[in-house]
């Protein structure tokens, strides 16, 4: 089992977001032979959703398992967009695509649905992260806290052990925010935070060479899964 975990791990995340790109071929093969090929394409196109909970599951469980030992679970929040942020933008899509659809329908033998379904099926495996929020996770286990964050087509493992870690702090966001800090948030522009400050002056990583900061679903009771000597007071 674990070598299917490895397996699936292993996957570069850039290569499962190709799938948009078969949903477009779906369309097109709907109305020219071989009609049998859109099934095919549309079965490629679950199996890469697929393979995306997977690999987040994946991930989730070779975490906690190499950095958690403690008797009680470890703590995971998987924050969302807000709810009518996200059907704002649903909305949005629909109507841009209907317009669309309208202007295009009768090109390449392609009636209205079909420009419909086209081009709100692409925008909506291309730019998920943009309509619904990016995916992110957050898990605090007796070491460390685990950080999944994918913005796009790239995705981001991350783990911070708590030695790493000077402070966490609950925050209100300021805008504009310090462009030595890192965002792994699902909105652009959370109201409220988590900042965690890294021992090294030089930041967590190279790649993150300042604070980090994080929006969980509730912020006050995530804070508190942390140890105490790390929490600060914040505003």
């Amino acid at each position: 089992m674990r070598f299917l975990e490895n397996l699936v791990l292993d996957i570069p995340y850039l290569f499962l977001k190709k799938i948009p790109y078969a949903w477009l071929a779906v369309i097109f093969f709907w109305v020219w032979p071989p009609v049998a090929l859109s099934w095919i394409l549309i079965a490629i196109v679950l199996l890469g959703l697929l393979m995306m909970v997977w690999q987040r599951r994946a991930w989730e469980a070779k975490l906690i398992r190499e950095h958690h030992e403690g008797g009680e679970g470890p703590l995971i929040d998987r924050p969302k967009m807000p709810l009518s942020i996200q059907l704002r933008n649903l909305g949005l899509l629909a109507l841009g695509s209907g317009l669309l659809a309208w202007a295009f329908q009768g090109r390449f033998e392609l009636n209205f649905w079909q420009w419909f379904f086209l081009l709100t099926g692409f925008m909506l495996l291309y730019m998920e992260h943009r309509l619904l929020g990016a995916a992110v996770v957050y898990i605090l286990t007796d070491q460390g806290i685990g950080i999944r964050f994918a913005p796009g087509h790239i995705d981001y493992r991350l783990f911070f052990s708590y030695a790493e870690i000077r402070a966490a702090q609950r925050i209100r966001v300021p805008d504009p925010k310090p462009i030595r800090w890192s965002q792994v948030t699902p909105t652009p522009k959370p109201q409220d935070g988590i900042l965690l400050t890294p021992r090294n002056p030089d930041g967590f990583t190279k790649q993150i060479d300042g604070e980090v900061l994080l929006a969980p679903t509730d912020v006050d009771t995530f804070l508190k899964g942390f140890p105490p000597h790390l929490i600060m007071k914040g505003v």
